[in-house]
């Protein structure tokens, strides 16, 4: 776990949970004063993208959205605080002898909105929606993936088994995510309801008060016996894509937490705000056509590496994001793959773009469009400089709407992407090899080769190696053009909310973590 205390950024140091607060009888008085002092009515989170922009099925999203999706649906595994697998629909799991088959056993006491009740057959029925190529959750364990369940059968009305195509132990870390989040019986039945209706037995449901796109709020959900973990009675989700307004809303008291880019840390610091803070995630240009479809110069690996040599990360950083740590490796700095090896290889050198742009057929460049938004375009504005200069043509295009945004993986060559790499293997087959990076199906041997030989890998240094040979060729192949690792932030109000904590290396905070002031 690593997490930065705020009176330390910028020194590097670790305080491994020292940011945990005590109980609230610890703060002084007794504990029915400072519990009558706790403001738990509501929580208003200024969140930087539309979680529910695809609607409220949770297995059409990615990790990235468990905080959100958290509050309406359960998990078969909860994460818990020390990022760990623990209890969660399923209170109990167990293997076979030789990890081939995973049988979970479920909590006899769980509702949904709907009113159906939680068994093996409702589990059945969700994981059974694996072949979707729609549900990016399910990319890992779907047919073909390295973590595919080949079958999952009902052994008791409480007890449900999967079997996998190989080996998998670890695997309950899988479950508690959104590919482990269960949908009710009538929303199993039509999914298509999910868009407008979630139906989940989480701890919250959604108010009719509710704005799609803009302001989604959760109230406490009474028939959930979880629910009394959640500190807050009403929870509101408020999309702010602007770092700055974020930073606004927060010092300003419309927003209790906000997630805060590096470049308004200081500014909500400054004004009184706290702020939590996690690396591991990198901001990462994405090769989303690797086949040339919609722009042929990007089905040369030669083309790709270009870019990598054109840009410039350490004035990036300097200019933008001081504080943050420029990035020529894929993974982030704490990882096993990591390799300074990838800082000489694919340093800055223009004139080296250029011979590679000449040796790939482009010695006079190329232009394509890339998809920008409120928090990408300054970044791209400082690339599109770089690139200009060894001849290649980058327009930047603000996305007119979050559907455009989300549609440029199908119709631009090139994206802009935080991408958390706490769990590597499920990151590159549900995001990378399989996911909505790679609508155009790319395919590339090395790296399914060396994903598969993480996820084996036995013991520490046969991780490393594997670690290594994946975060090389993610850079080498042009597949990731990582720009810098940024340190996620979480400002908040300090006399609302208690210090904010990560759950393990996870760059989201667990909604049930956040606790109000005392």
């Amino acid at each position: 776990m690593k997490l930065l205390n705020p009176s330390v950024r910028g020194s590097s140091a670790v305080l491994a949970g020292a940011l945990l607060l005590g109980s609230l009888t610890a703060c002084g008085g007794s504990s029915n004063q400072a519990a009558a002092e706790a403001d738990t009515s509501m929580l208003t989170l200024a969140i930087d993208s539309d979680s529910g922009s695809f609607g409220y099925d949770p297995l059409r999203v990615s990790a990235a959205q468990r905080q959100f999706f958290e509050g309406l649906y359960e998990s078969l595994m909860t994460l818990q605080p020390d990022g760990s697998a623990g209890p969660g629909l399923a209170e109990e799991f167990s293997y076979n002898a030789d990890n081939t088959v995973m049988t979970l056993t479920l909590r006899d006491d769980v509702t949904f909105t709907d009113g159906s009740k939680l068994d093996a057959e409702l589990v059945k029925a969700n994981l059974d929606r694996r072949s979707d190529p729609a549900l990016s959750a399910y990319s890992a364990v779907a047919k073909g993936g390295a973590q595919e369940i080949t079958s999952v059968d009902v052994v008791s009305p409480t007890e449900v088994a999967l079997t996998f195509a190989k080996p998998q132990p670890g695997f309950e870390n899988n479950l508690t995510s959104t590919t482990g989040m269960i949908v009710g019986k009538d929303g199993v039945t039509d999914t298509a309801s999910l868009a407008a209706t979630p139906d989940g037995s989480g701890p919250y449901t959604l108010d009719p008060t509710t704005v799609k796109g803009s302001k989604y709020v959760f109230v406490k959900n009474e028939e959930s016996s979880e629910a009394s973990d959640f500190a807050f009675d009403k929870v509101v989700f408020s999309v702010v894509l602007d770092p700055q307004a974020r930073a606004n809303a927060l010092v300003s008291g419309q927003a209790d937490v906000a997630m805060l880019t590096s470049s308004t840390v200081d500014f909500a610091e400054s004004k009184g705000s706290g702020v939590s803070q996690i690396g591991g995630t990198v901001n990462t240009m994405i090769s989303f056509d690797k086949i040339g479809k919609t722009a042929p110069a990007f089905a040369e690996e030669k083309v790709r590496q270009a870019i990598q040599h054109a840009i410039n990360r350490q004035a990036l950083v300097d200019a933008l994001h001081k504080g943050d740590i420029p990035a020529w490796n894929a993974l982030p700095k704490d990882s096993a793959g990591f390799t300074e090896d990838l800082e000489t290889e694919f340093a800055y050198d223009p004139e080296k773009a250029k011979s590679l742009l000449a040796e790939a057929g482009y010695p006079d460049g190329f232009e394509f469009t890339i998809i920008a938004s409120a928090q990408t375009q300054t970044d791209l504005q400082a690339v599109q400089k770089d690139l200009a200069a060894v001849g290649i043509t980058m327009n930047v295009k603000m996305a007119a709407s979050t559907d455009e945004a989300f549609a440029a993986v199908a119709t631009t060559p090139l994206g802009y992407s935080p991408l958390n790499w706490d769990n590597p293997v499920g990151v590159m087959y549900g995001v990378v090899l399989n996911g909505f990076t790679n609508v155009q199906k790319a395919t590339d041997e090395e790296l399914s080769a060396a994903t598969a030989e993480l996820a084996a890998a036995k013991d520490d240094a046969a991780a490393k190696t594997a670690a290594t040979k994946l975060n090389t060729r993610l850079v080498e192949s042009g597949w990731m053009i990582p720009l810098y690792e940024a340190l996620v932030n979480q400002g908040y109000n300090t006399k609302k909310v208690a210090p904010v904590e990560f759950a393990g290396t996870n760059a989201y905070p667990l909604l049930s973590s956040y606790k109000p002031a005392s």
